[in-house]
């Protein structure tokens, strides 16, 4: 390529393979450059030869000047769809694709490798059958991986060919270019995203898996630690797809050689899971990313590709005893945060991947370091019996019934439901809502506990003090008066000391006056009903003048008799009706002058009038 300067202008030159040499000043004569190379003879007369040239052209055009015109990774998209939708592809594809894989394959120019690359994974996006024809794309696995292995400098940021980031939802920084990347970064990112592409759709066998040795496996996990700390974790997060989708294959490659006899088992075969395990102290970020990955998914069909992916690498990691301890214990537990959500959120067109995550979800719970941290139990066992709910009115998959059974009989869960008593238990324990109790509920509450303590009927108290003083007298030593039990603040008596010395001591005063009290108690009692703190029953004898004390019944407690649970209450009359009143007859008082009656009607009222009453007042006083 040349470079002239023209004024303020910058001509840059280039030459194809043909020898044509092309004048680029700007973007707009670049893509007009690309529509006339694409552009065919409508009347028929386009022959193979120029088909295949027209292919190549736009492709040497496209090698000479990316760096310049198609500098994102949305410039190089839409210079493939010019090529994808042009008649090169519409009606002579296998053709074109023939050439373009060849030409991949002889050629050595990293440039054109680029565009012959994004021409190929462009349109296997469009036809899927492309990417999964394994006759196109064996020659061609060798070759990426060639790419992938390429030591690059670390401080390059590989943000070319960045897909939208998980992270940041529809865009990422990849659409964006800072500084001059080098052409074998560019060619890593998209031989990895170029080999995810074909493990996830293909199905490979153990020979072919050959291919894909330790140490290219050891290399990826590698990789992601070396991209750890890149500004885009596009690159970190494909290579993550990579690994998943070729634990896949080797899974689904076990399975089928482990039908025939002497083979081993399939743990030993997956070289993902024996390559991990030599590299579990330094290989922290693939989990870590991993599990960030899975949380930050959208419902997406490639995302959703993803999660099963790596459902299935996290279900071996948790069942093999070498790796079930892999995790951190904080990432598990963002890991059970991450299944809650999914298992309630999924809708029922994903019941397959609602299933898988109930497949892992029981060894996570019961062969990880999650078994002893007991948490978001209570969540759980509420997520999983909701998924099996309501039969009635709803079709439950029976899978998933299964599944779901399976996960609540584990020893994790049979003890809490040992310890609970019922799911309000649960609710309670976890971050559910629910409303306060009323306040008739509180006062019902608080006045049977009252009710059951001490009486509160003044009848209750008048037969308990009555049944007090028709017991056997019992003398007692010290004891207020009768007016110091009714009247706080009266006076008290001298208490007597024993029933000698107060018969010695009394008088006719004292003797009145404790009759008087005592007769004073009575009524009070008969008009009260109760005392106010009943602790015993006081008798007096008059001729003696002695205060003796009646002894109590044996209470319910001594007497190991059930406590009473309900009282008599004495129900008053209610008081009689009014008696009806009837209208009085009416009485004839005079006629008119026309000749009608006047009636009139007497008073019910049965006070008598104020005249009348004033008038016998006058005559009772003559009277005297």
């Amino acid at each position: 390529m040349l470079v002239q300067t023209s004024g303020s202008k910058v001509n840059m030159l280039a030459e194809d393979d043909f020898g044509i040499v092309y004048l680029i000043e700007n973007a707009q004569q670049f893509w007009s450059e690309l529509d006339d190379v694409l552009r065919v003879p409508s009347d028929g007369s386009a022959t193979l030869s120029m088909l295949d040239t027209a292919l190549r052209r736009f492709v040497s055009l496209c090698a000479s000047y990316h760096e310049q015109f198609l500098q994102s990774p949305m410039q190089l998209e839409h210079a493939c769809s010019l090529l994808l939708d042009s008649e090169l592809f519409v009606f002579h594809s296998e053709r074109m694709c023939e050439l373009a894989i060849e030409d991949v394959e002889s050629k050595t120019d990293p440039h054109s490798q680029l565009i012959l690359y994004s021409v190929l994974l462009f349109y296997g996006r469009r036809q899927s059958n492309f990417i999964r024809s394994h006759k196109h794309w064996q020659p061609l696995i060798p070759l990426l991986m060639d790419h992938v292995l390429v030591e690059i400098n670390l401080d390059t940021e590989d943000i070319y060919l960045g897909a939208p980031s998980i992270s940041s939802g529809s865009g990422s920084r990849s659409s964006m270019v800072v500084g001059h990347i080098p052409i074998e970064a560019k060619l890593r990112s998209l031989s990895v995203r170029l080999l995810y592409e074909v493990c996830r759709v293909q199905k490979l066998s153990l020979h072919d898996l050959t291919v894909f040795n330790d140490q290219f496996l050891d290399n990826l996990f590698e990789l992601i630690e070396q991209t750890r700390f890149m500004p885009d974790e596009t690159l970190n997060y494909s290579v993550i797809k990579l690994i998943v989708a070729l634990n896949e294959q080797f899974m689904v490659a076990c399975l089928s050689n482990n039908q025939q006899p002497g083979a081993k088992e399939p743990e030993l075969q997956n070289r993902v899971l024996t390559v991990l395990i030599s590299r579990l102290g330094s290989s922290k970020t693939f989990g870590e990313n991993m599990i960030f990955m899975l949380n930050r998914a959208s419902r997406s069909a490639e995302d959703l590709c993803m999660q099963l992916l790596v459902l299935k690498l996290l279900y071996i990691l948790f069942t093999n005893k070498a790796t079930s301890e892999y995790f951190y214990t904080n990432d598990l537990c963002v890991l059970v945060d991450v299944f809650l959500r999914e298992l309630v959120d999924l809708d029922e067109e994903s019941e397959s991947l609602r299933h898988t995550y109930l497949r892992v979800m029981h060894p996570l719970l019961t062969k990880t370091q999650m078994r002893n941290v007991p948490y978001k139990r209570p969540q759980i066992v509420l997520a999983l019996e909701s998924l099996i709910q309501n039969g009635n009115i709803r079709d439950i998959n029976p899978t998933t019934k299964r599944l779901v059974e399976r996960c609540l009989g584990g020893e994790w869960c049979v003890q809490l439901r040992r310890t609970s008593h019922d799911k309000e238990t649960l609710k309670r324990q976890g971050d559910f809502r629910h409303s306060s109790p009323s306040h008739d509920i509180i006062a019902s509450t608080t006045q049977d506990t009252v009710s059951s303590r001490a009486p509160t009927s003044p009848d209750v108290e008048h037969d308990s003090a009555s049944k007090a003083l028709s017991s056997k007298p019992k003398v007692i030593k010290h004891c207020r008066s009768v007016e110091s039990i009714h009247n706080p603040t009266s006076p008290r008596l001298p208490s007597p000391r024993s029933v000698k010395t107060t018969y010695m001591h009394s008088s006719a005063d004292s003797a009145a006056s404790l009759a008087a009290a005592t007769t004073t108690a009575s009524r009070r009692r008969e008009k009260a009903s109760s005392v106010d703190d009943v602790t015993s029953a006081v008798a007096l004898h008059p001729e003696k003048g002695v205060l003796v004390q009646q002894p109590r019944p044996p209470s319910s407690s001594s007497l190991n008799l059930p406590p009473a649970t309900s009282v008599n209450h004495k129900v008053r009359r209610p008081a009689p009706a009014p008696p009806k009143r009837r209208k009085p007859p009416p009485v004839p008082v005079g006629t008119t002058n026309g000749g009608a009656t006047i009636t009139a009607i007497a008073t019910s009222a049965s006070t008598p009038a104020l005249g009348q009453l004033g008038k016998s007042n006058k005559l009772a006083c003559r009277q005297l």
